[in-house]
């Protein structure tokens, strides 16, 4: 069976490499110079790989775990061993730590959360309140949003803005008012609530290409042929038997024939992440990472001498010219950080990644196409795409091995 998959992003990657597993000849098809599609790095002034954001994933992605298994990258991500994630209250520059405990799942983070300061006793109760009902919930809305949700089982506006939306900003890269209760229980129910290891952080500790690059070797192992700046003019390519398209919907509504099954993808929209690079001429960071309660910092990671400010759902900051944003959050990160107020700024790189993520707002989930397609030879394969997950990497690895099983029985493979 001859294959076409185009994009060589996560879901790309992922479905080349699956494909090329069970046999299939395979073409993997990037219009740009290198793989990696919106989880890429690059070289900056001094040499430094620098990733386009800070991207995060949790010991639930299983799937994603396993790609990095497979393809040789499990050495270049750290994953905790134990939950154990600091939130700096900018107001008095006390932290409170959001920790597993020894206590069995769903109990393990009971103990934090009594403990969690920067909200007054009586709200810490009623998030564990809140807690209990997300964890019985079997049918939440995707008519309503996750905020109105938290509000209708007692959560206070101080208890929304201090910890869930900083938890949902930092996972969906939206707020509990945009994103649909569906979606915010269902990351709550499999990180918060699942096995002890589900809410463990991962993030790289090689740029985000070094991890591409295994994906590409190991394609190119099992015999893909991998071809970049390639210009693809039309889905599906009659000269295989079957195209996976891995690149965005807007991309695709471009390369595909008008049809009904595509028109709900219109409807799909993004947000935007923003991301701060700023050098200093030393470490500044408290911790390798920390969200910052009471300050427009939503998250800092620590690089050595350089830390990532990573602002998820970004409309409002998307557009401001980069002196003003460089004044703004080096100006914010001197006020919560004691170690920046006398180090000097070496470079400040912005990055704008403008349709990031599919927003996961009420009714959006009916407009993710599915895999399959009615057009003969073409299947669909992405983040995107319809999936239990949002628009992570998870959902995007998931995807592409769940397009290359589809498209091994679409030929009979």
């Amino acid at each position: 069976m001859k294959v076409l998959v185009v994009g060589a992003g996560l879901a790309g990657l992922a479905a080349a490499i699956e494909l090329a597993k069970k046999g299939a000849k395979v073409v993997l098809a990037e219009k740009r110079a290198f793989a990696g599609g919106r989880a890429y790095s690059f070289k900056g002034p001094d040499g430094e790989e620098i990733d386009n954001g800070q991207h995060v994933f949790l010991g639930c992605c299983t799937a994603y775990l396993a790609f990095l298994e497979d393809i040789g990258a499990r050495g270049l991500v750290d994953l905790q061993e134990r939950t154990r994630v600091p939130f700096v209250d900018a107001r008095n520059g006390k932290v409170a730590w959001i920790s597993e405990s020894r206590l069995p799942s769903p109990c393990h983070f009971l103990p934090s959360i009594l403990r969690f300061h920067p909200l007054p006793m009586k709200a810490r109760r009623g998030l564990i309140s809140c807690a209990r009902a997300m964890m019985k919930s079997k049918d939440a809305s995707d008519d309503a949003t996750f905020g109105a949700w938290l509000r209708s089982h007692g959560q206070s506006e101080e208890a929304i803005r201090d910890y869930w939306d900083l938890l949902s900003v930092a996972c969906l890269n939206e707020h509990v008012d945009i994103v649909s209760a569906k979606v915010g229980i269902f990351l709550f129910q499999r990180g918060f609530f699942g096995a002890r290891a589900s809410a463990r952080v991962g993030v790289a500790k090689a740029g985000l290409g070094a991890i591409a690059s295994k994906a590409v070797e190991r394609a190119k192992a099992l015999g893909v042929d991998v071809r970049f700046n390639a210009k693809i003019e039309r889905l599906p390519d009659p000269a295989y038997d079957v195209t996976v398209s891995a690149v965005p919907w807007r991309v695709l509504l471009d390369l595909v024939e008008p049809h009904p099954f595509f028109e709900p993808a219109r409807k799909l929209e993004a947000a935007p992440i923003l991301n701060l690079h700023v050098t200093f001429d030393r470490p500044v960071a408290e911790f390798p990472f920390a969200a910052y309660i009471g300050s427009p910092i939503q998250w800092i990671f620590d690089h050595g001498n350089r830390v990532t400010l990573s602002q998820s759902a970004a409309r409002e900051i998307i557009d401001v010219p980069n002196a003003e944003l460089e004044k703004r959050f080096v100006d914010e990160l001197r006020r919560v950080l004691p170690k920046a107020r006398e180090a000097k700024v070496v470079r400040c790189t912005i990055i704008r990644e403008r349709e990031a993520t599919v927003v996961c707002s009420p009714g959006a989930a009916k407009h993710r196409l599915p895999a399959e397609t009615p057009v003969n030879g073409l299947v669909l394969a992405g983040e995107w795409t319809a999936g239990d997950w949002p628009s992570t990497m998870e959902a995007a690895v998931a995807s592409g091995q769940r397009a290359a099983t589809l498209a091994r029985r679409f030929r009979g493979a």
